[in-house]
């Protein structure tokens, strides 16, 4: 019965490795050249380095020689490894920028140390070896997985397949070299490790497509979020209200209160836009300041605000909130900020369904009362029915 070796020669499926490396190698620098202030992304590019010089100092084994290639070879994959899960880490925000610094260059020393120290004892140096790189993978597996989001889930859970596979095979490698009676074991001779270059092969293949997925999602996500967002205040724009709005009426249960600064052109025509730009800014962060758990604050265009209210449908709890923002709001005002401020602001509110069940027609009688309030009367809640 022929075993892997007799059917395929491991420097044949080492060189294999080596130009999927490269083209990995080639995927990241584009990637990060797309996408430079991304986390994660230059960690991805050396790991894909660091595979690439691995494996070539494991092909050219016959002119290195193997006091040079084995450390060469064990000690940049286990650098490889390290980064991978570093730009995982940093992709996720799970930790910030510049910290974690020394977890690569110490698993590195580490790794040499022992292969130096255990040259010529095949089954402690692969071992040792296959454990470290085993616990570098799990931690791998347990960042990718940690509160992914729904729609990134699929993604994550396919690299971790793949790293499973690849913590199998060390396993798997581990058990041979220490099932083998002493001085027997071999490892270039011995079935585990021609497993362990093989999913290597699949290990490699499902970082790089993974890694092209996790960008490009994250960047639809950023695209998404620009397109829901007012370019100049951060807050929300009327296409969000839109989407949140088609959500909420759904259910009947929605509250819309409108805001329109008093005497903002005055601002405008006597400071310029400069400073009224400054003053919608602050009218922005204001309102962002006093949101509660399902409100969101939106900026309808000029000198219109919005804030949408998610769950709510309750007349009077909507009067108390309006009240609450007139006096929060048109008090900083009063205190002023530094900068010319509107004279005050309007506010008017609409709960579906008692006015409405269309976003539309929230709009509509919510404006009916902010202008109401503009000219000195807020109706209250019985004037709704």
């Amino acid at each position: 019965m022929l075993s892997w070796p007799d059917v395929i020669d491991l420097r044949t499926v080492g060189i294999m490795i080596i130009m999927t490396c490269v083209i990995s190698s080639m995927v990241s620098i584009v990637i990060w050249r797309l996408n430079r202030p991304m986390a994660g992304l230059i960690s991805w590019m050396l790991a894909a380095f660091g595979g690439t010089l691995s494996f070539l100092a494991w092909v050219a084994m016959p002119w290195l020689g193997r006091e040079i290639a084995i450390p060469l070879n064990m000690t940049i994959s286990t650098g490889s490894l390290v980064l991978i899960l570093d730009g995982v880490l940093r992709f996720r925000g799970l930790i910030p920028a510049g910290r974690l610094r020394w977890m690569t260059p110490t698993a590195m020393l580490i790794e040499a140390v022992q292969v130096i120290v255990n040259l010529n004892q095949d089954w402690l140096r692969i071992t040792l070896n296959d454990m470290l790189n085993s616990l570098i993978l799990v931690a791998m597996i347990a960042a990718l997985l940690h509160r992914a989001r729904r729609d990134e889930r699929t993604i994550h859970l396919m690299i971790a397949a793949g790293t499973a596979l690849m913590v199998c095979s060390y396993l798997l490698r581990i058990d041979a070299a220490l099932g083998a009676p002493r001085g027997t074991f071999r490892a270039p001779g011995d079935p585990a490790h021609a497993y362990v270059f093989f999913i290597s092969l699949l290990f490699i293949l499902s970082w790089t497509f993974g890694m092209l997925l996790m960008v490009n999602l994250k960047v639809h996500r950023a695209l998404a979020d620009l397109a829901d967002r007012d370019p100049l205040t951060g807050i929300g724009n009327r296409r969000l209200l839109d989407r949140l709005a088609t959500r909420s009426l759904a259910h009947d249960r929605a509250g819309l209160v409108l805001i329109d600064l008093d005497g903002f052109k005055h601002i405008n025509d006597s400071f310029g836009h400069d400073q009224g730009d400054r003053a919608l800014i602050w009218i922005a962060d204001t309102l962002r300041g006093l949101i509660r758990p399902g409100e969101t604050p939106i900026r309808l265009g000029g000198d219109e605000f919005a804030l949408f209210i998610d769950g709510t449908g309750d007349s009077s709890d909507l009067d108390g909130r309006v009240a609450e923002l007139d006096a929060d709001i048109n008090g900083r005002i009063t205190v002023g900020a530094g900068f010319p401020l509107p004279a005050r602001v309007s506010i008017g509110a609409a709960a579906a369904p008692a006015d409405g069940s269309t976003l539309d027609a929230l709009i509509m009688a919510a404006d009916l009362r902010m202008y109401a309030d503009k000219h000195g009367f807020r109706p209250v809640a019985e004037a709704r029915s």
